[in-house]
């Protein structure tokens, strides 16, 4: 990998942090954040044009775009905000990177499919169901559009142990109803595929390196589960009681509406000689462990995580 310096956006969420303890002692890194406690992060809203300006005076020549408004709940209440955060600042700072010729990586979601025709492939038609897949796929065109060369990479369900004030809110919730041993109905009609955050941290580090990488690329887990099939790994890997759980169809009263089963194909990345992303099962005890050690934490979900 020939980069010097990574500005690296959304550095207080879930994957901006495992990218940026993944790359700390590889490259700089400039990492970015909208509002965080945390110390050595250049915070700023991505979205003002004062502070864009204060990027575009930075020393870099990848960026690796990690930060959005990623609660589609919130995306459908929040429609403005959604469109300036997911679908403008992407293509600003695709002008940016074009302009300095520096590699740009985008961080999209397999929520620009609806879900009704998995395994989806890159070339395959989008058509989102909510409000946060319409934004992630107008920020695709318009990259695209404005630097051909920026690598757009579709991923999905992150989960990971992340330092102690940031949360994994796919992996925490599981913990959390699977310990509480009360009678709880769990999600069994959507499936997802979980993305340990470490391996997609692998994946951009490939990426950076390829200097023949451009356009969309998948980087998906071949396992899908849905929260209920979770849930009871979960628990088995605990050895934690899973009776109290039930399984649920029902929509909910969530606002944004989900697709149902949005697997991905990586034959894209494999054929680039990529590392896929492993089966959570290969992991997951592992990763326990790991979350164990810190279970003395407080993380406290956020609604502009990481942007």
């Amino acid at each position: 990998m020939h980069v010097q310096r990574i500005l690296l956006t959304g550095a207080s969420g879930l994957l901006g942090n495992a990218v940026a303890r993944y790359f700390r002692s590889r490259v700089d890194i400039l990492p970015t954040a909208f509002r965080s406690t945390r110390a050595g992060l250049l915070k700023g809203d991505l979205a003002d044009p004062a502070f864009q300006a204060v990027l575009a005076g930075e020393p870099w020549d990848a960026v690796v775009h990690c930060a959005a408004l990623r609660s589609p709940d919130y995306c459908e209440t929040h429609p403005d905000l959604a469109e300036r955060l997911n679908a403008g600042v992407p293509v600003e700072l695709a002008r940016l990177a074009r302009q300095r010729g520096a590699r740009m990586i985008h961080v999209s979601t397999d929520y620009v499919f609806d879900g009704s025709h998995p395994p989806y492939r890159e070339t395959d038609d989008c058509h989102p169901l909510n409000l946060y897949g319409h934004t992630k796929r107008r920020a695709e065109e318009g990259i695209a559009a404005e630097y051909p060369d920026a690598v757009i990479m579709r991923i999905g369900a992150l989960y990971g142990v992340p330092e102690p004030d940031i949360a994994s809110p796919m992996l925490e919730e599981a913990v959390q109803v699977v310990r509480a041993g009360a009678p709880a109905e769990v999600d069994h009609r959507i499936k997802r595929y979980p993305l340990f955050v470490e391996d997609v941290a692998k994946v951009v580090e490939f990426l950076l390196g390829l200097e023949a990488a451009a356009g969309i690329v998948h980087v998906g887990a071949s396992r899908g589960v849905t929260r209920y099939e979770w849930a009871l790994a979960v628990a088995a890997w605990l050895g934690s009681p899973s009776g109290h759980l039930r399984p649920s169809s029902r929509d909910g009263t969530r606002s944004a509406v989900r697709p149902t089963d949005v697997g991905m194909a990586t034959d894209r990345l494999r054929s680039w000689g990529g590392p896929v992303p492993r089966d959570f099962q290969e992991i997951l005890p592992d990763v326990l462990r790991r979350l164990c050690e810190n279970k003395g934490d407080e993380k406290k979900l956020s609604e502009r995580d990481g942007a």
